[in-house]
């Protein structure tokens, strides 16, 4: 008797102890992001992963994926593969609990789309099925959300021929614009647009724009490294002032 009343003790303290509130760890993972905080990242990645509550909560469900996700973005190459498939097959499984849930298709089609990167271009090309199907599924439910447009215009802009399409990759971009004025990632890879393109002009007016606009305090270091990367382009085609 008394050894059951110790385990539901300790399994009432445990549940306390990793207790989540969405809103309260979705702003911590933001300001981890923002910064590139990889420890502040870990933490929050392990108490998600022991929070009883997590694998029946959606919203919680998907951000452990994204973390998955974010993760991999800092991780090292030998790590890089495996945590962008964790975070696929984490959005996959919220996705079952919601379907309608269009966060989980936007972090399951954004996995995909950076896993196909370390695959191989045959096997990739292969996984552009199921990253149209989450990512368009992603615009349809997130319409005022700019990610799913931005990643659909990095699919059109840098997948091989006869998938390209420079139009459609453009009109995308500057939907996602259109929506959050204040991502520079998107600038900058709209003025890349316009280099692969042959439009150097329309390169330059992005490029600019990317050093003119203030930082994103969501975004802080890809605010930054954005910078620093149009800078470096203007300076290479002699076209910085």
């Amino acid at each position: 008797m008394k050894k059951n009343i110790v385990l539901f003790l300790f399994t009432v303290i445990f549940v306390s102890l990793f207790a989540i509130d969405y809103d309260t760890v979705y702003s911590q993972f933001a300001q981890a992001r923002s910064y590139q905080k990889k420890p502040d990242l870990v933490r929050i990645m392990f108490s998600l992963e022991n929070a009883p509550e997590t694998q029946g909560d959606v919203k919680l469900l998907t951000l452990l994926a994204d973390c998955y996700r974010e993760y991999a973005n800092w991780a090292t190459e030998n790590d890089k593969e495996q945590y962008y498939k964790k975070a696929r097959e984490t959005a996959e499984s919220a996705i079952k609990l919601d379907p309608d849930y269009g966060y989980a298709y936007y972090v399951a089609g954004a996995a995909i789309g950076q896993l196909a990167q370390y695959v191989g271009i045959i096997k990739s090309l292969f996984m552009l099925g199921d990253f149209d199907k989450y990512i368009d599924k992603a615009m349809e439910l997130l319409p005022d959300n700019h990610f799913p447009f931005y990643a659909k215009a990095l699919r059109y802009r840098d997948t091989p021929w006869p998938f390209k399409d420079f139009k459609k990759s453009e009109e995308l971009f500057l939907k996602s614009v259109s929506l959050d004025p204040t991502y520079l990632d998107t600038y900058y890879d709209l003025a890349m647009l316009y280099d692969m393109w042959g439009n150097e002009d329309k390169a330059t007016e992005y490029c600019r724009k990317v050093l003119e606009l203030p930082d994103d305090e969501d975004y802080i270091v890809i605010s930054k490294e954005a910078k620093e990367k149009a800078e470096a382009w203007l300076k290479e085609k002699g076209k910085l002032e």
